[in-house]
C-alpha cells in the first residue's frame, strides 16, 4: 500500500459472503398525511422495498397463483423472460445502520408478482389482489 493509504476492514471481508441472487432494489416510502416532502424518518408512514432478480441460482421461480391467496398454487417464472417483483412492507421506518448491531428489522413480503400495474396499485393503496 502507498504512503497515506489505510487498508479499510469491512464485515463482509471478515466472514465469508454468498450471493444468492443478482438483481435491482427499489426503496419507497409514503410520506405522512397532509406531508408532500420529507425530510425526517418522523414524517414517513410507511417504509416500501420492491426486489427484482436479474440472476441467481435458479433462472426459473415459483410466485403465488392470483386466486386471491385462497390457495397455495404457485406459478413458475422464468425471470430472464419475464420481470419477477417482491413487494416488500417495512415495519419500520428506516433502515439500520450497516456499521451498528440492533434489534432485528422486520418486514414481510405482501406480494410477489410479474404485473408491475398491481405493485402501482398497492402503493396507491388499493387491492390488487
Amino acid at each position: 500500500m502507498g504512503e497515506g493509504e489505510e487498508e479499510l476492514k469491512t464485515k463482509a471481508e471478515d466472514h465469508e459472503v454468498e450471493i444468492q441472487e443478482r438483481g435491482e432494489i427499489f426503496f419507497l416510502y409514503r410520506p405522512k398525511v397532509e406531508k408532500q416532502e420529507v425530510h425526517s424518518p418522523d414524517e414517513v408512514q410507511r417504509l416500501y422495498i420492491i426486489l427484482r432478480p436479474l440472476s441467481g441460482e435458479k433462472t426459473v421461480e415459483e410466485k403465488q397463483c392470483k386466486d386471491g391467496g385462497q390457495s397455495t398454487h404457485t406459478q413458475e417464472v422464468n425471470i430472464k423472460k419475464q420481470p419477477l417483483l417482491r413487494f416488500i412492507i417495512m415495519g419500520r421506518k428506516s433502515l439500520p445502520h450497516p456499521s451498528h448491531r440492533s434489534r432485528p428489522y422486520w418486514g414481510f413480503v405482501d406480494m410477489v408478482t410479474t404485473n408491475v400495474q398491481e405493485i402501482k396499485i398497492a402503493l396507491q393503496g388499493g387491492t390488487s389482489h
